[in-house]
């Protein structure tokens, strides 16, 4: 799994909002420092502009590459059930496709706030703007050393005024393939689901992971019970009751058959 860093950043510039007419032109507007402040982090192109962010990313292999070329394309799915136009990048499926969606950290904006946010107009200009950011990582980065590199960016881009909260972090964490353990999951998996499973060599998403392989030397997999169009992290996030009762089989096959070994 990926890691994380998520972090709030806050812009505060007065005590209290103030009416945009008389301070428009006078007042410094905590909106717009955190917007330039969340402009400075990645370029258009997707490069994120912090120092040393790239430092520590993990080469991939030729093992990870020939995982990648064995999962099926899924950017065409992804087009019709998110109702997209298009990639970032212009990306069109493909082995690039399939490296950025689990390989590549991201900079994210998850939410912004700031000012007047009701129904019809308010001319304030607001005294605080707040913007959710999480940092997807690869191995072999750290989440805290990611967070000490964006306090000292900003820095020096003259944003000492906007805060950063740390909100939480885990490192990204990955199980050698050839793992005794994977491939017994991958046996049972086929015996309950009637066909041979897939190996994704990293999932997008984050989770502990690192604590049990790096500390625990314990291997780590997730066969997961989730479809496409689960919703997940949106409105009516969910799971189907087949999907899930044929995870409880897998899992109860998984320990039958460790326990026989």
């Amino acid at each position: 799994m990926r890691g994380i860093c998520y972090v709030e950043l806050v812009s505060e510039t007065a005590n209290r909002d103030a009416h945009s007419g008389l301070a428009g032109s006078l007042f410094p507007n905590s909106a717009w420092r955190l917007v330039w402040a969340l402009k400075s982090l990645k370029g258009e192109d997707e490069h994120i502009l912090i120092p040393g962010f790239y430092d520590d990313v993990r080469p991939l292999t030729d093992a990870d590459l020939s995982m990648l070329n064995m999962l099926p394309d899924d950017s065409r799915r992804l087009k019709e059930l998110y109702g997209l136009n298009n990639f970032l990048r212009d990306m069109r499926g493909g082995l690039a496709f399939k490296k950025a969606a689990v390989f590549e950290p991201t900079c994210t904006i998850c939410g912004l706030k700031a000012g007047h946010q009701g129904p019809g107009s308010k001319t304030v200009l607001p005294a605080q703007a707040t913007a959710k950011v999480d940092f997807r990582l690869v191995p072999d980065q750290d989440p805290e050393d990611v967070l000490a590199k964006l306090r000292r960016y900003l820095d020096l881009q003259g944003f000492e005024d906007i805060n950063v909260n740390f909100l939480g972090g885990t490192r990204p964490a990955r199980t050698n393939p050839e793992d005794p353990f994977v491939q017994l999951a991958n046996s049972t998996a086929a015996a309950v689901y009637g066909k041979e499973p897939l190996i994704r060599p990293m999932i997008g998403g984050s989770g502990p992971n690192y604590l049990f392989i790096n500390d625990l030397n314990l291997p780590v997999i997730s066969a997961g019970v989730g479809y496409p169009d689960n919703r997940g992290h949106a409105p009516n996030e969910h799971i189907r009751i087949h999907d899930f009762v044929q995870g409880i089989r897998h899992t109860a096959y998984i320990i039958e058959a460790y326990g026989r070994n």
